[in-house]
């Protein structure tokens, strides 16, 4: 499935999620990366419009990725080197052995539509690491969500006022405990453009998660509320950290 926001619409993304939403997150994961010192190769599937892949690359990292999108890549293959970038599944993927750290940020897990689709997925990811790597991922976890209506403001006009503005929901799905739908509303007076987009979030149990990767050979696998690194309990996107 496609979605505008993803595609379309992908060139006014860091406009209404700007990069320094996701910096500490993104941090996270390069400190991870650059534990085992360097040289050390990143794959970001789901790299969305390229942020960590940039952030990656200015750290040392030898850091490639993949997105469905080609309104991503396009938009990723603008900030990075485009031999850097390529338009993929994460269901296609089918490397062996090639990478020390796969991430998946911004619950890219949860877009597989059933949870043998996503056992499987986490298996490519896993034969894609090599011995020692690591699969870091945030997944979305359903029970902990409120259902409660946000919305970030952000500027989009040369004298900064706020212009651009994207409202979200995550809400519980009424025919199943595991799935969340995610709500959008993007708008913005300046460019003129209206979108409402509806995302259907599956395997949104971040245990449940963790028993899979666990069951398609991951040596450990851990979860914490935020890259703070505290025990999970209350947060609705978890870290899942699985080693191999």
């Amino acid at each position: 499935m496609t979605y505008r926001l993803f595609d379309e619409f992908a060139h006014r993304y860091d406009l209404h999620t700007p990069p320094d939403h996701y910096k500490d997150d993104q941090a996270f994961v390069i400190r991870r990366s650059l534990a085992r010192g360097l040289p050390t190769r990143l794959l970001d599937v789901g790299c969305g419009t390229g942020v960590l892949l940039e952030r990656a690359l200015s750290a040392g990292i030898d850091a490639l990725g993949i997105d469905a999108s080609a309104g991503m890549v396009n938009a990723a293959a603008a900030k990075v080197d485009a031999g850097r970038v390529r338009q993929l599944k994460m269901q296609e993927l089918n490397e062996r052995g090639a990478y020390d750290t796969i991430t998946a940020l911004s619950w890219t897990l949860n877009y597989c539509r059933s949870e043998e689709e996503l056992r499987d997925v986490l298996g490519r990811c896993r034969a894609a690491l090599r011995p020692g790597g690591e699969l870091i991922a945030q997944v979305a976890h359903a029970p902990n969500s409120s259902g409660q209506l946000g919305v970030d403001r952000e500027s989009g006009t040369p004298s900064g006022d706020a212009d651009i503005w994207l409202f979200y929901r995550y809400s519980r799905c009424q025919d199943t405990e595991t799935a969340l739908q995610a709500d959008y509303v993007y708008a913005s007076v300046l460019h003129d453009e209206l979108v409402f987009e509806t995302h259907r979030l599956a395997n949104c149990d971040a245990n449940r998660v963790r028993d899979l990767a666990l069951s398609v050979g991951y040596d450990t696998v851990e979860l914490f509320d935020s890259f703070r690194g505290e025990p999970f309990g209350s947060s609705i996107s978890p870290f899942l950290i699985a080693g191999c």
